[in-house]
């Protein structure tokens, strides 16, 4: 009989230990892995989810001037002698960078900061276009000034859209410096904001450089020699290009 109680008594007391050792590889894993991924969360500012991204574009349709002389025109132009300037296009823009950052507390005394919202504005200032006062409406020469400012025209019309497609991968580029980003502490927050509006709102003004300065290389691509010489000569030998133009700036 005692052997009996003996063979039973060891089962029970293996039952007794295989639950208890589930109990504390439970109680380890419920207690132990939370604090992991925590840790694993304080180390890492991963942006859940894009910002509003819109681009405000103020539009000012072009406006025509057709009440200045061909020596006015050639005194803004600043083209010296060497060009007879007819007509004359001036498009300016401004622009102001919005960008708001929200700091979420991710960890005991650890922030991290989220861009909300991205809401660049440019408008558009001014968009003239000249035409030399001695040109008569419907003539030949005044129909070649008016298609050649025209294109100029069509070239300043496309910045909105050039503009549209810098901000885009603007935010796709902020969106992966902040997913890289590391948490910092209360004290740096106000800090590392500044610094972060500065440097976006400076690269958006980098960028509007550049798109600035293609646009200038599209127009200089239409004001060549030999588009010069050709439009001087598309309404004949004794045109006003020839006669009236030249005599109007001596």
């Amino acid at each position: 009989m005692a052997d009996q109680r003996a063979k039973h008594v060891a089962p029970k007391s293996s039952i007794r230990w295989g639950a208890v050792a589930v109990c504390i590889l439970i109680a380890v894993f419920l207690f132990v892995t939370p604090n992991d991924h925590a840790s694993a969360q304080q180390n890492s500012c991963a942006v859940a989810r894009a910002p509003v991204a819109s681009l405000s574009f103020i539009n000012q349709d072009p406006m025509l001037d057709r009440h200045r002389s061909v020596r006015w025109l050639n005194n803004r132009a600043n083209q010296g002698s060497r060009y007879l300037v007819t007509g004359l296009t001036e498009y300016e823009l401004q622009a102001r960078f919005d960008m708001r950052l929200e700091p979420v507390e991710v960890g005991v005394g650890a922030f991290c900061l989220y861009p909300i919202r991205i809401n660049p504005e440019v408008e558009v200032i001014k968009h003239l276009v000249y035409v030399a006062s001695e040109l008569e409406r419907g003539t030949c020469e005044y129909d070649v000034v008016y298609a050649h400012e025209g294109q100029h025209v069509q070239i300043n019309q496309h910045m909105e859209q050039d503009i549209q497609r810098e901000l885009d991968a603007m935010v796709s580029e902020i969106m992966a410096d902040f997913a890289a980003m590391r948490p910092v502490g209360a004290g740096e927050v106000q800090r590392l904001q500044r610094r972060l509006l500065n440097q976006y709102g400076q690269d958006f003004k980098r960028r509007l450089r550049a798109i600035d300065l293609a646009r200038r290389e599209d127009h200089r691509a239409i004001d060549t020699p030999d588009e010069y010489e050709r439009l001087s000569k598309a309404c004949g030998p004794n045109s006003a290009f020839q006669t009236t133009l030249p005599d109007a700036m001596r």
